[in-house]
């Protein structure tokens, strides 16, 4: 008999888990180096695999002060695990191997053209250089108009150009690191440095497919049902979480009432951008009103778009549970959504990853509630921005202990990796069941 195959899924999963794991062993070393330092001490291991953690998984939870405990070199690492972690090790891998003439296997193409959103297997090529050319177009852009806006506040031309850089990588990959010090609450008069971060946060936050699909059709009626609930979804949300925000925090001197009534709905707008996934903040995160942080969980919680840099349940699975909730209450035996049927075993996908989320978050938060003295507002909104790779907190994460951290540091990559590991593994394919079970029925109420 000849040796049992390993399935292309578990392989592909197997390596992937491997690259990023090869990725942030190498980035937690360098860091832990005294040339990594600003100091040109030895730094703890456990602050470096927490903050190389944190920037593969482009989350922006910090227990250091990044602009003054890290050398240039250590936000040169901060940066690159940015890069690779939101734009991808598969992506990434795929330009390397371009680059060198190589082409990529079946199976690593199926990886792509899963997670990523290739239109085919023969296509995820080309697929993968399109998303490496978008984003680094994206993030130059970025970086050129936020040097300038830095530059017109007085930021000197070396450290401006720097920043822009940084910040603009930062926010297309939703991360939310941030070298000013006090991250973006400096700036809550300047449009062009908020504006400009917005743009890159939902552009990243939105993925590459939604947005060359728009380009390219021109006409939100001839896009594919995927795209018009990200689109759809996203500016609902966006739209929620500003005037909820704005509502709640008017009148809040600790928060949006300090700013001028000018200031304040652009802040607004800015709070409920970052808050799905990109963990930036122009206000004081500890002085939010408890009804805010509640609202801003339940934004991490959703989070972007799939195939995007961002992370949380995806708005398109949160989409379609609402779909089934308005289907199941009208009586109709299918879901749709624009006149278009939704398959059952993406609805049964989008159960499970929700259920999976809601599981990581009770996990997560009640591990949370072992390590600190804390309101649980502010412990569940620490688990949730972990899990969710947001990097907002609202209590301070270095106030968690090591034992904290050590949580934070698996709920960040649980929430990471393992729900692109668990989709990977649903959409693998199966055989078909040749038997039903007989009918039975379960109260519900």
């Amino acid at each position: 008999m000849g040796k049992r195959r390993r399935p292309a899924v578990s392989s592909g999963v197997a390596r992937l888990a491997l690259g990023f794991g090869a990725v942030l062993l190498i980035g937690t070393l360098i860091l832990t180096t005294p040339l990594a330092s600003e100091e040109r001490d030895w730094v703890n291991f456990k602050d470096a695999l927490f903050t190389a953690v944190s920037a593969i998984c482009v989350t922006g939870l910090t227990v250091v002060d990044t602009p003054t405990h890290w050398s240039t070199l250590g936000e040169v690492v901060i940066l690159v695990l940015i890069q690779i972690g939101g734009l991808g090790y598969m992506v990434g891998t795929t330009v390397v191997m371009w680059a060198l003439g190589r082409q990529i296997g079946i199976r690593d193409r199926n990886m792509l053209r899963l997670y990523y959103g290739a239109p085919s297997l023969h296509e995820t090529f080309s697929f993968a250089r399109s998303v490496a050319l978008f984003t680094l177009i994206a993030e130059g852009a970025g970086a050129l108009v936020l040097w300038g806006a830095f530059r017109a506040e007085g930021v000197p031309p070396n450290q401006a150009a720097w920043w822009g850089l940084f910040h603009s990588v930062s926010a297309f990959n939703n991360a939310g690191f941030s070298l000013t010090g006090h991250d973006m609450t400096p700036y809550t008069d300047n449009p062009a440095i908020l504006g400009t971060l917005m743009v890159l946060i939902i552009l990243g936050g939105i993925g590459f497919l939604p947005v060359v699909n728009l380009l390219r059709r021109r006409s939100f009626n001839r896009l594919p049902l995927d795209n018009k609930l990200i689109y759809l979804t996203s500016a609902a949300l966006l739209i929620f979480g500003m005037l909820f925000t704005a509502a709640v925090e008017w009148r809040n001197e600790e928060t949006l009432g300090e700013l001028s009534p000018v200031e304040r709905p652009v802040v607004a707008l800015f709070q409920s951008t970052s808050a799905r996934t990109a963990g930036f903040s122009a206000i004081d995160m500890s002085q939010l009103h408890d009804q805010t942080k509640f609202a801003t969980i339940g934004l991490m919680f959703i989070g972007a778009a799939a195939g995007s840099t961002g992370g949380g349940l995806k708005v398109g699975a949160f989409s379609l549970l609402f779909a089934v909730m308005v289907a199941t209450i009208r009586g109709n035996d299918e879901v749709s959504a624009f006149r278009k049927r939704v398959p059952q075993a993406v609805i049964q996908q989008a159960t499970t990853l929700a259920l999976y989320h809601v599981a990581l978050l009770f996990v997560f938060g009640l591990a949370l509630t072992f390590t600190v003295d804390r309101p649980f507002i502010d412990v569940l909104f620490e688990a949730q921005s972990a899990i969710s790779t947001v990097g907002l907190s609202t209590a301070g994460t270095v106030n968690f202990g090591a034992d904290g951290h050590l949580v934070l540091i698996l709920a960040m990559l649980a929430g990471r990796f393992s729900p692109v590991m668990l989709v990977l593994y649903m959409t693998r394919p199966h055989r078909k069941v040749p038997y039903h079970h007989p009918i039975d029925s379960v109260r519900l109420s």
